[in-house]
């Protein structure tokens, strides 16, 4: 049976705080292991901007964003370091506090695209994380450890979720999962995910760095202020339409 665990490369877990901020942690987690893959060098210290990310692509903590919003940011614009931008789990207008020439030490995607296929999930994470979006219930709160599964009916869903996957296991029905609630939270950051379970696998994310940056800052977008049960209503008529229209903002 087939496996892969690409943790060797993975950034350390972070902590989004009390910010729905999940898309910029999942997307980051996936693009810093992108580029020490490619850099061929696990221990390459790349540390991206969560704060500039999500501020920039339209998030807020109560409603957070979309994952179209994020990776068309990252895509078109570019994100910069975090030392040039110190995620503190509230919300900012974008450039707010950035650093002066935020671009010349910044990345940005060259392309980004939607994987469907289970067989091609599993092809790619030999090779490169993937970004990866799931509902959680109830019971994901509270993972120690093993192979997560939801309990059905009996375990509500709570929301939205971005994550960063790295691996899979074949033995064990799972996908490996980098989350963004600190080290406290399952596996020292990670858990297991049965294949199938919470929606994880309808749709990740392949994403492919080293986009070129210009060099003058683009346009300031404005910041979405969407509320909570405007997204929630966003939610049910994005789920019926088109997943990928979704909000994910799921916060610990």
């Amino acid at each position: 049976m087939a496996n892969s665990d690409l943790r060797k490369w993975i950034s350390p877990i972070r902590d989004q705080g009390n910010c729905g901020s999940c898309t910029v942690f999942g997307t980051d987690g996936a693009w810093e292991g992108c580029i020490r893959i490619k850099e061929n060098n696990p221990e390459l210290l790349i540390d991206l901007s969560e704060r500039d990310f999500f501020s920039c692509s339209g998030g807020s903590c109560s409603s957070g964003n979309t994952m179209d919003a994020v990776l068309n940011y990252a895509r078109d614009t570019g994100v910069c370091i975090e030392e040039c931008c110190p995620y503190d789990g509230i919300d900012h207008s974008c450039g707010e506090g950035r650093c002066d020439s935020w671009w010349i030490n910044g990345k940005k995607l060259q392309s980004w695209k939607e994987v469907t296929d289970i067989n091609e999930m599993k092809t790619l994470l030999n090779t490169t994380p993937l970004v990866g979006t799931m509902m959680v219930h109830q019971s994901f709160m509270n993972y120690v450890s093993g192979v997560y599964h939801n309990l059905g009916w009996l375990d509500p869903v709570l929301g939205g979720h971005c994550i960063c996957i790295c691996g899979y296991d074949d033995e064990l029905g799972a996908w490996l999962v980098r989350n963004s609630w600190g080290t406290d939270w399952g596996m020292q950051g990670y858990c297991w995910i049965r294949y199938g379970d919470s929606e994880i696998d309808v749709c990740m994310y392949q994403i492919t760095p080293d986009g070129e940056i210009p060099p003058q800052p683009p346009p300031t977008p404005s910041p979405c202020k969407v509320g909570n049960s405007l997204v929630k209503i966003g939610n049910f008529f994005a789920k019926l339409l088109r997943r990928r229209g979704r909000f994910y903002y799921l916060n610990p």
